[in-house]
């Protein structure tokens, strides 16, 4: 895309970032993404221009399904096919259509060791977030229908709110209501930019409990090895990580699972020396629930150790945000020697993957590691560790890598679940983050990319 626009329709983050997605500021033009013809158009002349083109569109006998986030490999590239699955979090689906009535059907997967049958969606229909809908153990299916919508066109993202860990689900049935057609989807704002940034990372990524507070956060959610705080708890749109994607208006992947370590299996291995029952536990069961950050990196699918990814040009971000490695020091640290080489090994392999995109090492501020997972000793560990790794990096020639030590003062640190940031807490580390990209990347915080870039 050569054209250059701004998008100042609306400010609000969140789960509200999907609905302004689908509007830009300007007028409308034809762009290539992922190598698709799709529309992008503006707010001013949207309701008007599509009425027009689709009244004259072809109909289409299935849904043209876009992707935002991390699928798998089957439905990676263009218009994903049915069934579509749901892993990695804050992954969403869109889709346009003309009918005044849409069904959908999503299933659980069927639990294993890495992960158990919870999900949590929301569903955002023109602009506007309608429902968010759960599946439990004996409530494995959502069935979910809006009716009385008038004439189209209308655009619908489905988009899930928790980890994989929790649970996977697939996208079984998108219905529309008779007479109805399917259209050529819109192309939401953060798939127009063509900025692309990847975060990868741990609990602290993922929004693991950030909407449960003091008042849901009792460990209801449970598989035979352990019990998580309540699925309400999460919702991984309100993340850091998406919560930044959204000040750029960019595309983004969301690659995090909570209890990961960097290059460790310690967080199992002290939940093994805390509770004699998970001790008794197979190890490669307990390594499942807890996979290494290097490991699942390279998964399709967040709880399927099998999906390599065989191609990682499918999808280039020109940043990365590297947010693992606290939780290697749950119990007594390794060497410095023996636990910066693997993880500057695995920083090698994301560069040469993504052919030396920019990597930030984001590291957590003292306050929020001490009112969380770790004690102050381990704390100290942990950011001098990371100071160190950076350092590494450079006498190596990683020119390409830079450090953000978030700032603790003011930090939120009321209200948290399980020792986990709150929303106030992940919106202060996206506005920290943020400034911090706007500073050491002002190139990429303002450029446009074309599908290729």
């Amino acid at each position: 895309m050569n054209e250059r626009f701004t998008n100042k329709l609306c400010a609000t983050p969140g789960r509200n970032r999907k609905a302004r997605e689908w509007f830009s500021h300007l007028i409308a033009y034809t762009s290539s993404w992922k190598g698709l013809t799709v529309l992008v158009v503006s707010a001013a002349v949207a309701v008007s221009l599509f009425a027009t083109l689709h009244t004259f569109a072809p109909a289409l006998s299935l849904p043209q399904i876009l992707l935002q986030g991390r699928f798998d490999s089957d439905n990676d590239q263009s218009y994903a096919k049915l069934p579509v699955l749901f892993s990695w979090p804050s992954s969403s689906v869109y889709v346009t259509f003309d009918s005044d009535s849409v069904n959908v059907t999503l299933s659980a997967v069927t639990p294993t060791v890495s992960f158990s049958g919870y999900n949590r969606f929301s569903f955002i229909l023109d602009q506007f977030e309608q429902d968010i809908q759960t599946q439990d153990l004996n409530n494995p299916v959502i069935i979910w229908n809006a009716a009385g919508l008038g004439s189209g066109p209308h655009t619908l993202t489905i988009t899930k709110l928790n980890e994989a860990m929790y649970g996977e689900a697939t996208l079984d049935a998108l219905e529309i209501g008779a007479g109805g057609r399917w259209l050529a989807p819109l192309l939401p704002t953060t798939l127009q930019s063509g900025r692309r940034i990847q975060f990868i990372g741990d609990s602290f990524a993922t929004g693991y409990a950030n909407t449960g507070g003091t008042s849901s956060c009792s460990n209801t959610a449970c598989t035979p090895y352990t019990c998580m705080p309540e699925l309400n708890s999460q919702d991984a749109t309100v993340s850091w990580g998406p919560l930044t994607a959204a000040n750029f208006d960019s595309d983004y992947e969301l690659i995090a699972w909570s209890g990961s370590g960097q290059v460790t299996y310690f967080v199992p291995k002290a939940n093994a020396a805390a509770d004699p029952e998970y001790a008794a536990v197979p190890q490669w069961i307990q390594e499942a629930q807890y996979p290494l950050i290097s490991d699942f990196f390279t998964w399709q699918v967040a709880g399927d150790n099998a999906s390599s990814i065989s191609n990682h040009s499918s999808w280039v971000p020109q940043v990365v945000v590297m947010a693992g490695g606290a939780n290697d020091f749950v119990l007594p640290a390794l060497s410095l020697q023996d636990w910066s080489a693997p993880y500057l090994k695995f920083l090698q392999t994301v560069s040469d993957e993504y052919n030396s995109p920019e990597i930030i090492l984001l590291t957590y501020p003292l306050e929020s590691m001490w009112d969380g997972s770790l004690t102050p000793n381990q704390t100290t560990y942990y950011l001098q560790y990371m100071a160190s790794l950076y350092a590494q990096t450079q006498m190596q020639g990683m020119s390409n890598v830079y450090l953000l030590q978030l700032n603790g003062v003011d930090f939120p640190i009321n209200d948290w679940c399980a020792g986990h940031p709150n929303v106030a807490a992940h919106q202060n580390i996206a506005n920290q983050l943020t400034d911090y990209i706007h500073a050491v990347l002002p190139d990429w915080a303002e450029q446009m990319y074309s599908s290729m870039d």
